[in-house]
């Protein structure tokens, strides 16, 4: 019979299976959730001696005297990797936090199949309309971030056949310029185990990226999805009985705590590698747009366009979602005042009170105390891209 949590975990059900290849297990046994971690251990060591591969290819070309052009086209792949584990760091230290927060969300999600009265259907309607923009975010999300790894999988590939069609001959090519203490290209069997270890170490940055926004997309939807329906709730506080209208100021009161609560556990999850992000993404886009208007190379424009539209909208999607978070628990304002409180006993305007202070206090992300993560935050990102990008153009030139 389909439920509560039913809707509430499809909602989040392809995070979860990122999650999971990621090394990161959500709600599982303890052996399983030591078996993952185990796997997450794994999948980092795989993918930092790709990160320290292009540090030696970074600091090679340097001494070589390469051009800036091919010096900053290693700088965007070795930046994002280093965001992916800032990322999911955080949640796998904090596992106990994430799984508490996605409890008490499923508990409190309004079930489907009490639609009877006015306050029902109205929580119905909130809840169809948050969950379809939801689903609409986390599929443009997974169908971004499946294009980036194909592009950069096969492009290589895709070079190597148009060589061999057109001159009949070839050279080995592989993904990324990253430097070995061994030759990646001594033979085929080298070549192809050195391919897939750099494909999956671009499919475990996505997945690392794709679970930790995608949560963090999914929390703010439903704690501003409570936060309308407690508004609502608040606006109907006061009935013509003083016993029920203390009844309901009570609950719209404890439900107004917990989502606090919420936001401040939201807080501990994020609050690290949104400060990384932050400072990450005004270099990615930069870098990103740098290599398309620089490079004469086409494989390099095709593999760095879609770069660059994920990392736009990655860093544009969290940072909206993150100022929809303040809006709504800056709303609750609005909504308690317009309860007729002036029809209330004194102890009820007196709490009416309470919670105006405290509801004007928004509820907030932030990049370790440093900054706000809302959409001023965003244009900030964007003036400081153009700023890089302007510097190293006039460099280049």
């Amino acid at each position: 019979m389909f439920n509560s949590k039913n809707e509430f975990d499809n909602s989040i059900k392809l995070s979860k299976k990122a999650c999971l290849l990621s090394g990161i297990a959500i709600g599982e046994t303890e052996r399983v959730t030591f078996l993952l971690k185990l796997t997450y251990y794994f999948n980092f060591l795989w993918l930092y001696t790709d990160v320290i591969g292009e540090f030696f290819w970074l600091i090679e070309g340097i001494k070589l005297g390469k051009s800036l052009d091919e010096l900053s086209m290693i700088a965007p792949c070795s930046t994002i990797c280093l965001l992916a584990t800032a990322k999911s760091l955080p949640i796998l230290l904090n596992k106990s936090t994430l799984d508490s927060t996605i409890d008490k969300l499923r508990k409190m999600h309004p079930n489907p199949n009490k639609t009877a009265s006015k306050d029902e259907r109205f929580e119905r309607e909130v809840v169809k309309e948050s969950l379809k923009f939801l689903n609409s975010v986390i599929t443009f999300m997974y169908v971004c971030c499946a294009v980036v790894v194909v592009i950069f999988s096969t492009l290589p590939l895709m070079m190597m056949s148009y060589d061999y069609y057109y001159k009949g001959e070839t050279d080995l090519k592989l993904p990324f310029l990253i430097k070995y203490f061994f030759d990646a290209y001594a033979n085929t069997k080298i070549w192809g185990f050195v391919y897939f270890h750099q494909v999956w170490s671009t499919t475990n940055v996505c997945m690392n990226i794709f679970a930790a926004d995608t949560f963090f997309y999914a929390f703010c939807t439903y704690i501003r999805m409570h936060f309308r329906i407690l508004g609502y709730h608040f606006e109907n506080v006061v009935c013509a009985s003083r016993d029920q209208t203390r009844q309901r100021m009570r609950k719209c009161i404890r439900r107004h705590q917990e989502l606090i609560e919420l936001v401040n556990q939201l807080e501990t999850l994020y609050s690290k590698s949104t400060l990384f992000n932050i400072l990450s993404s005004s270099l990615l886009i930069c870098l990103s747009g740098f290599n398309i208007t620089i490079v004469a190379e086409t494989s390099a424009i095709l593999a760095f366009i879609p770069f660059l539209v994920v990392s736009l909208t990655q860093i544009s999607l969290t940072c909206f979602y993150g100022d929809m978070l303040m809006a709504s628990s800056t709303k609750m304002c609005d909504a308690v005042y317009n309860c007729r409180w002036y029809d209330a006993s004194p102890d009820i305007k007196k709490s009416v009170f309470l919670v105006l202070f405290r509801a004007s206090k928004p509820c907030k992300v932030t990049a370790a105390k440093f900054a706000v993560l809302n959409l001023s935050a965003f244009t900030t990102i964007l003036s400081r891209s153009w700023s890089y990008f302007a510097l190293l153009k006039t460099m280049y030139d």
